[in-house]
Order: C-alpha cells, then sequence, then structure tokens
C-alpha cells in the first residue's frame, strides 16, 4: 500500500508564511531582509524565526554583510530548497488534480 501523496508534503514547506518566503526567493536569485520582509508584510521577528527554520532545514542561507557602513541581511534559496519547492508543489498539484 503506498503512503498517500499529503503524508509526503514538506511540514517545513507547507506552513503558509515559509511557503510564501520560499515562493518569494523562487523568483530571485536572492532577496535583502528587509524587501522580503515588506513583500510579505512580516514583523522582523516573525519573519526571521520563520528564515531559521527553513535555514535548519537547509533551503536557505542567510549571509550577512555590509553595503557600504550599513549592515545588510541577503536571503538565498539553496539548490536544496528549490528542489524541495519542487517537490512540494508537484505532490500539491496531484493532490488537487484528484479533487476536481
Amino acid at each position: 500500500m503506498s503512503q498517500h501523496p499529503h503524508n509526503q508534503l514538506d511540514e517545513t514547506i507547507h506552513q503558509r508564511t515559509r511557503l510564501a518566503i520560499m515562493a518569494a526567493l523562487a523568483a530571485a536569485e536572492s532577496l535583502d531582509f528587509n524587501e522580503l520582509r515588506s513583500q510579505l508584510g512580516l514583523t522582523d521577528g516573525n519573519l526571521s524565526t520563520h528564515l531559521a527554520a527553513l535555514e535548519r532545514a537547509g533551503f536557505v542561507r542567510i549571509e550577512k554583510g555590509f553595503l557600504g557602513k550599513k549592515p545588510r541581511t541577503k536571503i538565498v534559496q539553496t539548490p536544496e530548497g528549490r528542489q524541495a519547492l519542487d517537490n512540494y508543489i508537484r505532490l500539491l498539484e496531484g493532490i488537487l488534480t484528484k479533487a476536481k
């Protein structure tokens, strides 16, 4: 007996805020923390918490540096993150196709 596709959905990505972060990053090479926060309408703390979960899973890389003298945090989706998102989308499409 095969496992139902909904049981294979990655719980890290499935959370709605993390899914929004992964989708935003999929459309860009990288995003600045402030840009991502603004785009998604999140607080600093909320975004930081979700980014930490995605970083632990290996789905994003957080790069801290400076732009001139101003601190800058850049978020990059890793190849593993892109693959995980692709897998998530494929599984979700399969589940939704069966619902029609």
